[in-house]
């Protein structure tokens, strides 16, 4: 993990200005492992290569299940738009 502060800035400062560091940590939990994402980190090719064949597949998987939900949403507007309809047509 790297760090870095710049005296330099292009705002104005005082010596009451209260200074906040934001900072993001990130891991990632697979096969009950749990793989900490730095700058440091030595993953050779092939588990770089399985990790986005991994994520490539899940993409696809994902992908064809919204493809499917976007159906059937289109599918099941259609039917409540014909039911407002014979529901409009009865009153």
């Amino acid at each position: 993990m790297k760090v870095t502060w710049s005296a330099e800035s292009d705002f104005s400062s005082s010596d009451d200005e209260k200074h906040v560091a934001n900072m993001c940590f990130i891991a990632i939990k697979h096969d009950n492992m749990i793989i900490s994402l730095d700058d440091e980190c030595d993953l050779s090719y092939d588990e770089l290569y399985d990790a986005f064949e991994s994520l490539y597949n899940e993409f696809k998987t994902l992908g064809y299940k919204y493809s499917s939900l976007k159906k059937s949403h289109a599918c099941l507007l259609v039917e409540k738009d014909a039911l407002e309809k014979k529901t409009h047509y009865y009153w």
